[in-house]
């Protein structure tokens, strides 16, 4: 009578490490040191690992419909008025648009203007650029190389033209005669309102002013451009042109040495990125000429950034997309500049970068939100404008502890919407998070929020809908990479259900590329009152619990002939898993099952 078989279980309880998928998809172990770890996954769709466990991401709600499909979207600003709630400011085919949150109302304020305005901007291909100098938002058309047309200035009430330059002999501080001109990328630093042209980087006068007016208690003099004579002259900070011939990017970050008297201000292109130390003083920017200029220095060489919109502030950290494609640390590439080693921090997503349009990188948008950075990709062309189809997320805390330092992660990708740019809002010291779209089902230009906590996507068409996510596990070994084994079962531990979730199970032997069906199943959770049996009510709507299964096993999987190997499928030297999940619920566990199988010596002998 032969012995039964014995089992060896091999899986994962924690899966805090984020995805990796650079690295082979073999588990680590002491014969493979470089494979991915046991706390790692190989990819991740929609999902977050934050507290060691796979969760769906938290759910995009729909807000409104900005515009129908005839328009073309350009860009937008978070805008901050003083002692109310921000609002979206957008650039729809030449036209100003403002969408108050509150109310819920859509000016276009080209239009509501139209007597302070003498035109509409340039619709179509163009690329706005936006900047707040305290009360005040500067839009600039994005068409400085070819007809330059002025920028426009919002003060909260009015929309009108800046003047540009009037007047290159004005002395400095005279008010009302140059104002900011047509310019590219903007940045509003130590009082000042900087803008690029081409190479060049220039500067307004200083907030409060001579050149203010009272009316707006001397603020407006960052409107102003009267106090360097090289700036008025149509000269400035000149990069050199062996790095670009565009300044693709203004942007300042924090600096908590004060004692330096002095600030940072960072300028880009897509081949470098130079550190401008600001004058700060009036009196040392009007004492700033060719011969007398801040110094300016190289901080990246080879990767700058591809765009203003795709650089998020973190603390004192500058995170960008760079054409390699991938993502980059500022602080990082100054501290390894004289090393060989002075890499993109992105490689664990190389999965999705490899497949970024390079020539499309320039419309990228990133953000900051519930301690994560999101970075827009995979972007493609419409006919309104350059829309990417994913998001990819950085966790920077992975597993929320103050006496816990662990790294942050990157958790593979976001989906399900088309995005044309994410940003956030200060609103009461509570951040929001929204997404311009473009609607999949009519093609409008749709502005949707990402609530953090939230387990489903909300449409105003459709209601309330599950969230598919994916999770793709290591290729486990159990503990052997040179013993055959056969698989015979898996178990799947889960807790926080609610609602109905619908689980599907895939795997695949050694280096096969497709996928083998497994089993589907599902299970349910009242979520609240009214879907209670024995006692359902609507009012007042109650939640209920969170449900959980410990454990959900697996049926023995289906056998197919693999031709590489010649052998069945589920017979192999290591297996990897695919899960995918429709619904919310949070993973804790997996473990998958084998049995030792024999191996001759000379089997698969090549020939």
């Amino acid at each position: 009578m032969s012995s039964p078989d014995v089992i060896i279980t091999d899986g994962s309880v924690d899966w805090s490490g984020g995805v990796d998928s650079q690295a082979t998809t073999t588990i680590q172990s002491a014969k493979n040191p470089n494979g991915i770890q046991r706390n790692q996954l190989c990819w991740l769709d929609n999902a977050t690992v934050r507290d060691g466990g796979i969760t769906c991401r938290s759910g995009f709600t729909q807000l409104a419909t900005i515009a129908d499909r005839r328009e073309y979207f350009q860009g937008k600003f978070m805008y901050s008025p003083t002692g109310a709630d921000p609002y979206e400011v957008f650039s729809i085919s030449g036209h100003i648009l403002i969408y108050n949150f509150t109310s819920g109302q859509l000016v276009d304020l080209t239009a509501a203007f139209s007597h302070n305005v003498p035109q509409f901007n340039p619709g179509g291909d163009v690329e706005p650029f936006f900047v707040q100098a305290e009360q005040f938002l500067i839009i600039q058309a994005g068409d400085y190389q070819t007809t330059g047309t002025l920028p426009f200035i919002w003060d909260g009430n009015i929309l009108r033209r800046s003047k540009g330059i009037t007047n290159k002999a004005v002395a400095p501080g005279t008010p009302g005669v140059n104002e900011i001109p047509a310019a590219g990328p903007m940045d509003y630093f130590m009082g000042r309102i900087w803008y690029a042209l081409g190479r060049q980087v220039s500067a307004g006068d200083i907030v409060r002013g001579p050149s203010g007016t009272l009316a707006y208690h001397f603020d407006d003099s960052v409107l102003n451009v009267t106090e360097n004579p090289m700036v008025l002259g149509g000269d400035g900070f000149t990069i050199p042109s062996s790095d670009g011939t565009v300044i693709r990017g203004i942007k300042h970050s924090a600096n908590i040495d004060a004692a330096l008297g002095q600030g940072r201000l960072f300028v880009g292109t897509r081949r470098a990125i130079y550190a401008l130390n600001v004058p700060v003083t009036r009196t040392d920017w009007i004492n700033a000429t060719n011969n007398n200029q801040p110094l300016m220095t190289v901080v990246q060489i080879a990767n700058g950034w591809v765009n203003d919109k795709s650089v998020t502030t973190v603390n004192g950290d500058l995170f960008y997309q760079s054409l390699e494609p991938g993502i980059r640390s500022l602080i990082q590439c100054m501290r390894y500049f004289n090393q060989w080693g002075n890499i993109q921090i992105s490689a664990n997503e190389i999965r999705i970068l490899q497949y970024n349009d390079r020539a499309l990188l320039k419309y990228s948008s990133g953000m900051y939100y519930d301690n994560r950075m999101l970075q827009t990709s995979l972007p493609v062309r419409t006919d309104q404008g350059v829309v990417s189809h994913a998001l990819i997320p950085m966790d920077f805390v992975p597993i929320s502890s103050f006496n816990k330092e662990k790294q942050p992660n990157w958790e593979g990708m976001y989906e399900g919407l088309d995005f044309f740019q994410i940003n956030t809002g200060d609103f009461g010291g509570r951040d929001r998070a929204f997404a311009t779209v473009r609607s999949r089902e009519d093609s409008s230009i749709q502005l949707w929020e990402l609530i953090a906590g939230t387990k489903f996507d909300h449409s105003t068409t459709t209601g309330e809908n599950r969230i598919t996510w994916v999770a793709e596990f290591p290729a486990f070994t159990w503990g052997d990479e040179n013993e055959l084994k056969k698989l015979v079962g898996a178990e799947l531990w889960i807790d926080r259900l609610t609602g109905v979730v619908q689980f599907t199970m895939e795997y695949r032997p050694d280096g096969q590329a497709c996928w083998i069906p497994w089993h589907m199943w599902k299970k349910c959770s009242t979520k609240n009152s009214e879907e209670t049996v024995a006692n359902p009510y609507a009012y007042p709507l109650k939640p209920c619990l969170e449900s959980y299964f410990a454990t959900m096993t697996l049926p023995l999987p289906p056998q197919n002939v693999c031709t590489a190997t010649g052998r069945p499928s589920d017979i192999a030297y290591q297996i990897q898993v695919r899960l995918t999940v429709t619904g919310f619920c949070r993973l804790r566990g997996l473990y998958l099952h084998a049995s030792k199988y024999g191996r001759k010596l000379y089997q698969n002998l090549t020939c």
